[in-house]
């Protein structure tokens, strides 16, 4: 430990992250109740590496040893950002502006708060200036060289190390901000498809009782099994579904999930279906009919993508009407 470092004067803060009014220096021993903040910065490169520092001998603490990019503690009156850029600059000599971003993940440890900052930087390790009396050198590994480095016992043992290769732009729920994925539906998807098919229910005729529902599921496994089943996933979640038949050149149902709606999920999940149907022949879809409130938003969803409306009829005994979409040759 420094000089510098002794004099180190830290906020403290209760076990719910409050300031107390009181400090702390660095190196003394902290009561119970008390807690301090840490925050740790990996910066990561487009092609999925990190880059780590080797520590000096003679620093206390895993001397010699191999760490994420940047880590140590919040000083006196400093936010988590302010502390993350302080640490940055003074321990490799990197500029970054972190005024609009939060911590990934916090973890906990004895004495305090732990927040882990992941970015994406693309930097030249040779025109960095490192901290002589902390980082020692830098450079770029990947998640496999990391590993082998952990184990070898080079490496700091951060138990969640290789995970931070898989989870950086993730929400707590495997969400990567708000792309939305269209693709053919596979047995994977089946729990939470069905999941969103019991939240929407009430909207479509042919699903009322349980025993509907089952034979629905047992329609959807069919469907994803010839490939004719797309969905819309937002991180691991079903938020969007579509059936089509390729016999009967027909869209044979769709749903959006409630809270993902006005986001273009359905003319997406149409694209894909139009480019496995033959554009050479009417496609044909039915949907409710224009006095019925519940086919406001479907029937105007098809009349733009170029569907018109057909005869009228009665499907899964809900009174209903055909929209059909003329080949590419009828047009011409």
């Amino acid at each position: 430990m420094t000089a510098k470092a002794e004099t180190e004067l830290w906020d403290v803060y209760t076990k719910d992250r409050v300031k107390t009014g009181t400090l702390h220096r660095r190196g003394e021993k902290m009561q119970d109740g008390e807690y301090h903040m840490v925050v740790h910065i990996c910066i990561f490169n487009s092609r999925n590496q990190l880059l780590i520092q080797q520590r000096q001998p003679f620093k206390k603490g895993w001397s010699n040893m191999w760490d994420v990019t940047v880590g140590g503690s919040a000083l006196q009156g400093e936010s988590s950002t302010q502390a993350a850029e302080r640490e940055v600059s003074e321990e490799i000599g990197l500029k970054l502006d972190l005024s609009g971003a939060r911590p990934d993940f916090t973890i906990s440890f004895e004495d305090g708060f732990d927040d882990w900052y992941l970015l994406e930087r693309e930097v030249d390790p040779d025109e960095l200036h490192l901290q002589e009396d902390e980082v020692q050198a830098v450079r770029w590994v990947d998640k496999e060289e990391v590993i082998r480095m952990q184990e070898q016992g080079i490496m700091i043992p951060y138990w969640f190390l290789d995970r931070l290769f898989e989870v950086r732009g993730y929400d707590a729920h495997g969400n990567q901000g708000q792309d939305i994925e269209i693709k053919l539906a596979t047995m994977h998807n089946l729990a939470s498809w069905m999941s969103l098919a019991e939240i929407v229910r009430d909207n479509f005729p042919g699903l009322e009782t349980q025993e509907l529902l089952d034979g629905y599921r047992g329609t959807v496994i069919k469907n994803i099994e010839r490939g004719s089943a797309i969905c819309a996933m937002h991180g691991r979640i079903v938020v969007g579904v579509l059936l089509f038949s390729e016999k009967h050149n027909m869209l044979s149902c769709m749903a959006v999930h409630p809270e993902y709606r006005r986001r273009g999920i359905a003319c997406r999940m149409m694209k894909l279906m139009f480019a496995r149907l033959d554009r050479t022949k009417d496609i044909t879809v039915t949907t409710f009919r224009e006095d019925d409130s519940k086919g406001i938003a479907p029937r105007s969803l098809y009349q733009s993508l170029g569907f018109e409306p057909a005869e009228l009829c009665i499907e899964q005994g809900y009174p209903s009407q055909v929209f059909v979409l003329r080949s590419i040759e009828s047009v011409k």
